[in-house]
């Protein structure tokens, strides 16, 4: 006899499913999901991205952060706060402060070959280790080798000290507020837990089922392994309230080949009609914003928020950037928050150079969104004319 189960809600919207070009396409397309959602009235604590490995947050802090959408790390801390990922930076630190290595050493397609020679210490090993906690430290180190061959793609010629600089912006920017938002999760640490809207990604062979479930042979087994791995998709499925959407991306980095292939679980789920039925059409490509000095394109997290290469000259007015570090010191006190929560000195310097004089100029600097515009953009326009702040920004 098979166990008919009875919804005790009213129906609500089929579950979505979207395909994508690579994983940073993945992240951006939910990200836009999410703001939409948000901007209908679901707030942001009843909506959950989650995934299979914690090292999968990554990405999706990053766009998360872009669209300056609050969010939380549950079950495990945030990317680049997680004390392998810490070590690995500090090691890359020290190997850059060496005076042995040749100058070619950390440069260009080089640069590869130093980052990984630096993490396989730490453990990055060609193979994927056994066992849950080396496995979760192996991923990490592989998505710090990976967001350097990104980088590499746009920038050519970065070198050790460069690719540093675009680490400590990206921790820098991704302290996420102390308010509730959007829940990152694994699907481990989702056990128990309901969201109005969920986001499963991810979902390709070799994410879930999980490559080390997929054994060469039909024992008993390996076919456990995937079953334990499909009950952890009805887990996440299972968490949705209201919303539900399943995706996958088909390359893991931005342009790669896209070799892989959505989820075996996933066979016979997909609606015929459904847009994912059929190869999702290529999400078009971010234009890379251009200096403002010499127009080339501006690679690294740095500065594309100053707006310009780092090498070319800045015309920062020093009076101006002092004022603005006053206000954020008195705003971040009245509100009893970090500095960095008002603005990073990145955004103070590129505040202090592009002098915006309204709120379309203030909201062209990366780092201001919807959010802080109206929170903030009075106050920092007012200190740009070179006027008292009049009264707490709500």
């Amino acid at each position: 006899t098979k166990l008919k189960l009875i919804g005790q809600r009213p129906a609500g919207p089929e579950p979505e499913f979207a395909e994508f070009d690579d994983e940073p396409a993945e992240a951006a397309g939910v990200a836009k999901a999410i703001q939409k959602l948000i901007a209908g009235g679901t707030p942001a604590a009843e909506i959950a991205v989650l995934y299979r490995i914690n090292a999968q947050s990554e990405a999706h802090e990053q766009a998360l952060t872009e669209l300056d959408i609050p969010y939380q790390v549950r079950g495990g801390e945030g990317f680049f706060t997680r004390p392998e990922v810490r070590q690995a930076v500090s090691a890359l630190r020290q190997a850059a402060g060496r005076v042995d290595l040749p100058p070619e050493a950390g440069r260009g397609k080089e640069l590869i070959t130093l980052v990984r020679a630096i993490l396989v210490p730490l453990g990055l090993t060609d193979t994927e280790p056994v066992g849950a906690q080396a496995r979760e430290r192996w991923a990490s180190l592989g998505a710090l080798v990976a967001l350097t061959e990104d980088l590499l793609v746009h920038e050519p010629e970065l070198d050790l000290g460069g690719l540093l600089t675009d680490l400590a912006a990206r921790a820098e920017a991704r302290h996420p507020p102390t308010v509730q938002g959007v829940t990152l999760a694994s699907l481990h640490a989702a056990k128990g837990l309901e969201w109005d809207a969920v986001f499963l990604v991810g979902l390709a062979d070799g994410t879930l089922p999980i490559a080390h479930a997929l054994g060469d042979s039909k024992s008993p087994d390996d076919e456990a392994a995937v079953e334990e791995e499909r009950r952890l998709l009805y887990v996440g499925v299972t968490r949705a309230r209201e919303h539900l959407q399943l995706s996958w991306a088909l390359a893991r980095n931005q342009g790669g080949r896209k070799s892989r292939r959505r989820s075996r679980f996933l066979h016979g789920l997909i609606p015929e009609d459904s847009p994912a039925s059929r190869i999702a059409a290529p999400a078009p490509q971010k234009k890379l914003p251009r200096c403002r000095v010499c127009g080339k394109q501006l690679l690294g997290s740095a500065a594309t928020m100053l707006g310009r290469c780092e090498s070319c000259p800045s015309n920062l007015d020093a009076a101006l950037f002092d004022s603005l570090k006053a206000w954020r010191s008195a705003k971040s006190k009245e509100l009893k928050v970090p500095a960095y929560v008002v603005f990073s000195d990145t955004t103070l310097t590129a505040i202090a150079e592009q002098q915006p004089r309204d709120d379309r100029g203030l909201v062209a600097i990366p780092g201001i969104g919807a959010a802080k515009l109206e929170r903030y953009g009075s106050d920092v326009l007012a200190v740009v004319r070179g006027e008292d702040p009049i009264g707490p920004a709500e």
